[in-house]
């Protein structure tokens, strides 16, 4: 495989408690400057070995293969998507400013324009930095640039890679990446200089950073609305300084007034900027603040009681609100996110992860959590962080609703930091500059944590040595990007799975009209329905109304229309949306099957339906149910229906709910109404279902609904 792909790994000595790399300045050093553990063996082999598996040749292997080739041209295709737009619109990194000035930006190495940026020997590194070191000289080459064969264009060209932009969580993007200060210092925030403060007559020595401080505490010299900002320059230069300090003391005084404790190796990557090239990741921002807020509601924060404020929620409500939590899963269909255990035990909450924080706060909480609060106050406020939330997971973004958001988020943050001292921590903070970091960095989601947080999870499975399990951990790596470069290299994504996992191609059976119903494909499994039976009397009735109303015709004619046979589905593919199950057409349900069969739907309602001369006067309602069985009927020519050919009706039976919507806007329901058979444009969305006090509460997904547009 590796002869196939060309790809190997680089071998380099390490020290045995992995706290530095023999590399670069460190390469002639015989034992840790750390720990002191020797380099080598008695018999002159290194104790431990960094495996580094390089970028350049799986680069390269992109561009090789005419499929991958084709995909690799999204920048150049995409970049001026949005270069005119007069709405500022951000779909990705490159709207971002940060990759703008980069397009634009012409690198100078001692007055000379170069295509690359000049790599000078590292400072001094310190343990994360003797092995970003590997990585730092493997970019500067990419940016000069290699020679790599183009598929699609049969020819070669002059490959350069550049990153611009590192992600991680806030401990390891301070210290690994910027070579900042931790989220506990006096100046924590790498992207504005705000200050913190201790707490007054306390051994506590974190550092808080509210901008509006409490009567006892000097005036902050920020204002919210105008917190200055980082600059790159500005970063270097004080970066330098503390480099050069003529004494501890100095540098110390430095760092501490800075927030920076060295330059940073990643400086020396071409393209890289301070602070924007390292933004905070969403996915751990959401993550602390979730479970800070958590914490604070059930008094458990900190054993710091709420003060002045009555935002604590009784003992026995949060336990009830975490059994109607762990009850609800089963209700809730697996595609909107994983089960969510009881949240109000901390040994349950140890096994959260940020998917289950973010799928329990925009989906359950707000319907749990009505009517919890001693105030309303308090559940607004939760609504208001919910809804910013949901904006930060958009796709895209423009001027106006970055604006929208910058003022909501400073509203909220305002409202945060009136409670407690020790709730202002840089977790909160940094929400802040989410707005700055979308239009300077692009959509979180193009940087966020998610992605490498999975990655890892498969790493971890492949740990099959409790000896040796790095071993295991590089063989892993090396065959996956081999295995990827062979994909990549000879054009074989259509053979060779993406993972490990049984690669099944075979094609099941599915209906879809693009012409009639564009919006919908039914899946397997497949039946046929003999409508003469019996045991369908009832459906065909249902049926036999539809017709009637559809057409304009008697239930009696619609009857003598109806074919004997109908072709039952199992589910329903909402199109860029969920799969629908049905009730009585997917029989295959697990021991942990959770329930997708409840949709929501929209049809015409004839407000004067009750009144028999008046005009009809027809109005969108939506509505609720479960869909018991979805169909294709194939209709003959008839002279009554006023149809020429055969016509395909894709038709489903439902079992609509008795709804109403409570003071939030939230749909509740406690009993079905009755069935009635729809056709197959008028379904919405999959939702779920959450048990609270008595009712049953319908949950949506954000962004899975999408309104019918009704013709006359």
């Amino acid at each position: 495989m590796h002869e196939l792909c060309g790809l190997e790994p680089e071998l380099y000595d390490c020290c045995k408690n992995s706290c530095m790399c023999f590399v670069g300045p460190y390469a002639d050093l015989t034992s840790c400057r750390y720990c002191q553990h020797e380099r080598f063996k008695p018999d002159g082999q290194p104790f431990n070995r960094f495996h580094y598996v390089p970028l350049i040749p799986q680069i390269k292997a992109l561009y090789a293969g005419s499929v991958s080739a084709t995909a690799m041209r999204y920048r150049s295709i995409h970049e001026l998507d949005n270069f005119l737009d007069p709405s500022h619109r951000i779909t990705d990194i490159y709207d971002s400013s940060l990759y703008r000035d980069l397009r634009i930006s012409q690198i100078t190495v001692n007055g000379h324009t170069l295509p690359n940026m000049y790599f000078e020997d590292p400072r001094d590194p310190k343990d994360h930095d003797s092995f970003t070191y590997i990585v730092v000289q493997e970019l500067v080459k990419a940016a000069v640039g290699v020679d790599a064969y183009d598929a699609i264009g049969d020819e070669m060209f002059k490959l350069r890679i550049f990153c611009p932009w590192k992600c991680g969580d806030m401990p390891a993007a301070a210290s690994a990446y910027t070579g900042g200060k931790h989220h506990g210092a006096r100046h924590p925030c790498r992207i504005c200089p705000i200050e913190g403060i201790r707490i007054n007559n306390s051994s506590n020595l974190n550092h808080y950073i509210p901008i509006t401080r409490p009567p006892d505490y000097p005036a902050s010299r920020f204002d919210l609305r105008n917190l200055p900002l980082r600059t790159h320059s500005q970063w270097m230069q004080q970066a330098r300084e503390v480099d050069q300090a003529p004494t501890q003391t100095e540098q110390r005084h430095l760092s501490q007034s800075y927030g920076i404790n060295r330059t940073a190796i990643t400086s020396k990557i071409p393209g890289f900027t301070f602070p924007w090239s390292v933004p905070y990741d969403f996915m751990h921002l959401l993550e602390n603040t979730i479970k800070n807020y958590i914490n604070l509601i059930s008094g458990e924060f900190k054993e710091l009681g709420p003060g002045v404020e009555s935002y604590v929620i009784p003992s026995a409500i949060w336990k009830e609100i975490g059994s109607a939590t762990a009850i609800s899963n089963d209700t809730i269909p697996s595609a909107f996110g994983r089960r969510i255990p009881n949240v109000t035990r901390p040994e349950d909450r140890t096994y959260m992860t940020a998917e289950a924080y973010l799928v329990w706060a925009t989906m359950y909480s707000r319907i749990l959590l009505r009517g919890r609060f001693s105030q309303n106050r308090y559940y607004t406020h939760w609504c208001r962080f919910i809804s910013i939330i949901e904006r930060c997971l958009d796709f895209e973004s423009t001027s106006e609703s970055r604006a929208e958001l910058r003022n909501d988020i400073h509203i909220w943050y305002s409202e945060y930091e009136k409670y407690r001292l020790p709730t202002c921590l840089l977790t909160i903070h940094a929400w802040i500059h989410i707005p700055d970091m979308i239009e300077r960095c692009g959509p979180l989601w193009a940087y966020w944590c998610w992605v490498m947080e999975r990655f890892c999870g498969q790493l971890s499975r492949a740990v099959s040595s409790r000896k040796w399990p790095y071993s295991s951990l590089n063989r892993r790596i090396l065959e996956i990007g081999t295995l990827h470069t062979i994909r990549h290299m000879y054009s074989l994504e259509d053979r060779l799975p993406v993972y490990t996992s049984m690669y099944n191609k075979k094609t099941l059976p599915s209906y879809h009209d693009e012409t009639e119903f564009p919006k919908i494909t039914l899946l397997h499994p497949r039946t046929v329905l003999n409508l003469k039976s019996s045991d369908f009397a009832s459906l065909r009735r249902r049926i036999s109304k539809y017709l009637a109303t559809q057409y304009t015709i008697t239930t009696t004619v619609a009857d003598s229309c109806i074919p004997d046979l109908a072709e039952q589905w199992g589910r329903v593919q909402i199109v860029d949306a969920d799969v629908v199950n049905s009730l009585h057409g997917y029989s295959l349900k697990e021991e942990n099957h959770r329930d997708a069969t409840f949709i929501q739907y929209e049809l015409v309602v004839d407000l004067q339906a009750h009144r028999q001369r008046a005009a009809p006067v027809f109005q969108p309602n939506t509505f609720f149910g479960q869909l018991e069985r979805v169909f294709v009927i194939r209709l003959e020519p008839s002279e009554a229906l006023n149809t020429t050919s055969v016509t395909s009706l894709v038709l489903m039976d439902v079992n609509m709910c008795d709804t109403s919507q409570d003071r939030h806007g939230f749909w509740e329901y406690e009993k079905f109404r009755y069935r009635e058979v729809i056709g197959g444009t008028s379904i919405r969305a999959l939702v779920g279902r959450i048990r609270d006090r008595g009712k049953w509460v319908f949950v949506q997904r954000l962004g899975a609904i999408e309104h019918a547009s009704f013709v006359s």
